[in-house]
Order: structure tokens, then C-alpha cells, then sequence
């Protein structure tokens, strides 16, 4: 996948996980950066598996955070 497609469908899927509180946007900077890795190692990984990561990593620091995320979008 060229660079330009990645950052493209990462932008797209970052519409499905909105901005919020402090919180809310280290999910998203995470996902973002995550994502971004994922699919350069392997493009075809759905990205609910990049988002769950994404939530694990998120709840270390805040184990009662509250993710917002359109569930549909991702299958969860």
C-alpha cells in the first residue's frame, strides 16, 4: 500500500472514532499511529484488530476509560 492510500484510509476510519475528551484523543492519536504501523506490516489486518489494541493500550493507564467508537464500522 502506497502512503498516500494508508494515510487516506486511516483518515477515513478516524471519522468512526470521534473526538472527545482528553482521553478520547489518545485513543484516536493511538489508533492513528497504530493503525498507521499495522497496515505497513500488513495491509490486509482488519481494523477492528488495530482498535482493540488501540483500547488496551488506552486503559493501562485508564482502566474505566470509556471508548467511543462506531461499533458497526468495526464490527464489535
Amino acid at each position: 500500500m502506497k502512503k498516500d492510500e494508508l494515510i487516506g484510509k486511516v483518515a477515513e476510519e478516524l471519522k468512526h472514532v470521534p473526538r472527545g475528551s482528553l482521553d478520547q484523543n489518545m485513543l484516536r492519536a493511538t489508533y492513528n499511529a497504530l493503525r498507521r504501523h499495522d497496515l505497513s506490516v500488513n495491509p490486509a489486518l482488519p481494523a477492528k484488530d488495530s482498535l482493540r489494541t488501540a483500547i488496551e493500550i488506552a486503559r493501562k493507564d485508564k482502566p474505566d476509560f470509556s471508548p467511543i467508537y462506531d461499533r458497526d464500522f468495526f464490527h464489535t
